[in-house]
């Protein structure tokens, strides 16, 4: 049983079996975990071919990651704002309505790309004096941020076209296509950071971009990807494909509610990633190396908490598509058993992350104090990872019932009431790991509350209007 069909079961009110309800969530999560863990790879990717270009190329990109997962974010919240509609209309049985977001989706993606690819561009210039960097990695640094910000109209794209997807029930699609984003990536970047080279009495052609190369390259795949997800969406996906009866003009209904669910999303982003971007300046101060530590770390971490990532989007798709179909109990179920799982297989890399922490920085940089100061911070966070797992499915959880403020509140109070009060408060004398040690005690306050809101329940009565 698909989640279509098991949103029609529930529409007519009749009993899903656990076994059905586990099989349907290992079904919608694995994949997204396999999605998860090539995006993983892929950043994982990226950072070392850099990081093999010496510490102040992996500098250069770690002063402006926090600003590009800062605009990521703001595009995550507008594929959500969209997606969560696909997900409940469908899930109501109406696959037409559905459609007319979709287009409205386009409409405003070409719109806001657009502009957002020419504000973050301008920004550009400014950022790395803005964050204290030092002059030797700002010039780097601009040229990645810019190549990323003019390829925005790409990566909102791939947010919304994938997220509807999987809405809809089809996760196992834009997972294989992110993973090849991956392959491409990993392509693009070979030709563009190296120079053209003898290898095994081949001469392979190279760009010799460097750091602006490691831009292109991931800037390229996206772009690819992209264009294939929006070309599958509108012909071959089977409910979703356009059929000409669509309207393409903006409704107040759809609009509104896309700002009223993104609304929360995109500060709850710009929350947490302002509080980035304030510790990465805090970090920045005290100097490349412990820039480039701080940035492996963050990257290698990832590996950890990836699999919660992936149960969330199928919990939003579960939850949105149970509400829809007016079954406040299966979305609770559903809610429930993600949760559970993301907690248990988070605990799990946990464990292989602190016993494998040095061989996994060791494969990011060949610098060995980074490699000891990454390792070090990455054995002090891993004990607040299952608790970080559950407040990321949570959180999957709530924004598919249309709870998206909740999740803001929580975040904007353990960020700023606790990680960053803290790090300004009483890391100087510790350098990094006191920034660790901060982000490990949020980590765990974060997943607690969430934890008690999500047992609670309330968020069951945040549905939006259709």
């Amino acid at each position: 049983m698909n989640l279509i069909e098991m949103s029609a079961a529930m529409r007519e009110g009749r009993t899903i079996l656990k076994r059905d309800q586990v099989i349907l969530v290992l079904t919608l999560s694995i994949p997204a975990i396999l999605e998860q863990l090539a995006g993983t790879a892929m950043s994982y990717i990226d950072t070392a071919m850099v990081g093999s270009l010496g510490y102040e190329a992996t500098a250069s990109i770690g002063l402006v990651a926090s600003s590009t997962w800062l605009v990521g974010g703001i595009c995550g919240a507008v594929a959500m704002g969209f997606s969560v509609q696909v997900a409940q209309l469908l899930g109501a049985g109406r696959e037409r309505d559905a459609r007319g977001v979709l287009t409205q989706a386009i409409l405003f993606n070409l719109i806001f790309g657009i502009a957002l690819a020419a504000i973050v561009y301008v920004i550009g210039f400014f950022l790395p004096a803005w964050l204290g960097g030092e002059e030797a990695i700002r010039s780097d640094a601009t040229a990645y941020f810019q190549v990323f910000a003019l390829f925005l109209p790409f990566t909102l794209a791939s947010s919304l076209y994938s997220s509807m997807l999987r809405c809809s029930g089809n996760i196992l699609l834009p997972s294989l296509m992110n993973i090849g984003m991956c392959a491409l990536d990993v392509f693009f970047n070979y030709i563009f950071i190296y120079p053209t080279r003898e290898v095994n009495g081949i001469t392979v052609y190279g760009a010799g971009l460097g750091v602006t190369g490691a831009a292109i390259g991931t800037a390229l795949a996206t772009a690819v990807v992209a264009i294939a997800m929006f070309i599958f969406i509108v012909r071959g996906s089977r409910e979703l494909k356009l059929r000409g009866d669509e309207s393409w003009r903006f409704t107040s209904s759809c609009i509104h509610n896309m700002v009223y669910l993104a609304t929360p999303n995109a500060l709850e982003r710009m929350t947490l990633s302002v509080a980035q971007i304030v510790m990465t300046a805090v970090v920045a101060s005290m100097g490349a190396v412990s820039v480039a530590a701080n940035y492996v770390a963050v990257q290698t971490e990832g590996i950890c908490y990836l699999p919660a990532y992936g149960i969330a989007t199928a919990a939003t798709a579960m939850v949105g598509q149970s509400i829809g179909a007016k079954r406040k109990d299966m979305a609770r179920r559903f809610a429930y058993l993600t949760t559970s799982l993301g907690v248990g297989l988070v605990f799990i890399t946990s464990v292989l992350l602190y016993i494998f922490a040095p061989d996994l920085t060791g494969m990011l940089t060949n610098d060995a104090e980074v490699v000891e100061l990454a390792s070090r911070v990455l054995r002090i966070v891993v004990f607040s990872e299952p608790l970080f797992a559950l407040s990321i499915v949570a959180t999957g959880a709530l924004r598919g019932a249309g709870d998206s403020r909740g999740p803001f509140y929580i975040n904007f109070a353990t960020m700023w009431g606790v990680r960053v009060l803290s790090v300004l408060l009483f890391t100087r004398q510790l350098g990094v790991v006191g920034v660790w040690i901060s982000m490990t005690a949020e980590l765990s306050a974060r997943g607690i509350i969430f934890l008690i809101r999500l047992l609670r329940g309330r968020w069951l009565d945040h549905a939006i209007r259709l």
